[in-house]
């Protein structure tokens, strides 16, 4: 995985290339409070011969910059922050592909820049939060990440552990090296690198421009795969499927069973095998 900084002068934006630029490319946006390698590594070992990948830190994330006005994290205000990196670094057409916060970013993305999409590839976003789960009002979204960055300062690295642990039924040395990525270190001691300023602008976004306002214009072929733990959102996942399957002409729609939100580190497998199976049908479709 090659590591490229890209600079302005006054702002870092970083992002990791594998893969032949040959094959078809795949631009992938990880989640909240995340980065490119905690979202991606695992995925991008088994895609790397078949894909050209280029896995972004969104601002305030990994090692790029943050930004300064709470507007700049909007959906709409992303999209045209990501379309200035992108078109430094490729011209071609492209599938964007997203985790979570990452898969709204790739919705909104997509209907602001269509001429650049081949198809969109959801993991486990864009479609249940928070317009499926009115039990996530946005003052207890805000509220409760307010608390949780706060609990995310100077945190011992066992306590760290025990909560990423949390997150996957397939824990290994591997996921705990991504998982040292997302902190800053002090005095052995660890704080996530994004800040609340950044976190929570962003939860304000989920609501001021929630995914279901992107799907009218989306007019490429989507692919979701979807976690199915917890059980306590199938019905949140359920109004998604509707959602998408009423607004977007071609949509598939694939369980990953027994796999919590990290769909990528429960079934990784499973998750490489269907994204290639679909982009080889995207191809075929258009070479007809």
């Amino acid at each position: 995985m090659e590591n490229i900084l890209l600079s302005d002068g006054c702002n870092t934006i970083n992002y990791y290339e594998v893969g032949d630029r040959r094959n078809p490319l795949i631009v992938c946006l990880h989640g909240l409070a995340g980065n490119a390698p905690y979202t991606f590594d695992q995925l991008s070992i088994l895609l790397e011969k078949d894909f050209h990948l280029i896995m972004i830190d969104q601002p305030g994330h990994g090692l790029t910059s943050p930004l300064r006005k709470e507007s700049d994290y909007l959906f709409s205000s992303l999209a045209q922050w990501l379309q200035k990196i992108i078109r430094q670094v490729t011209d071609k057409s492209f599938y964007i592909l997203g985790h979570s916060w990452g898969a709204d970013i790739a919705l909104h993305y997509s209907k602001v820049f269509p001429e650049s999409i081949l198809g969109v590839i959801l993991l486990d976003g864009g479609y249940t939060f928070p317009v499926n789960q009115p039990e996530m009002t946005f003052e207890v979204a805000l509220s409760g990440w307010n608390t949780y960055m706060d609990q995310s300062t100077l945190v011992e690295w066992e306590t760290v552990l025990k909560e990423y642990k949390e997150y996957t039924s397939k824990w290994d040395n591997r996921k705990e090296k991504y998982v040292r990525t997302l902190f800053y270190e002090e005095n052995n001691l660890f704080t996530l690198i994004p800040s609340k300023f950044t976190i929570l602008s962003i939860i304000k976004a989920f609501f001021s421009e929630p995914f279901t306002s992107a799907y009218p214009y989306i007019r490429v072929p989507l692919l979701l795969l979807h976690a199915t733990l917890p059980r306590t959102l199938d019905n949140a996942r359920s109004l998604g499927f509707k959602q998408l399957e009423e607004s977007i002409s071609e949509v598939a729609i694939i369980a990953m069973e027994n796999a919590g939100h990290m769909i990528q580190w429960d079934q990784p497998e499973q998750t490489a095998l269907e994204i290639k199976k679909w982009v080889i049908q995207q191809k075929m479709k258009r070479s007809y």
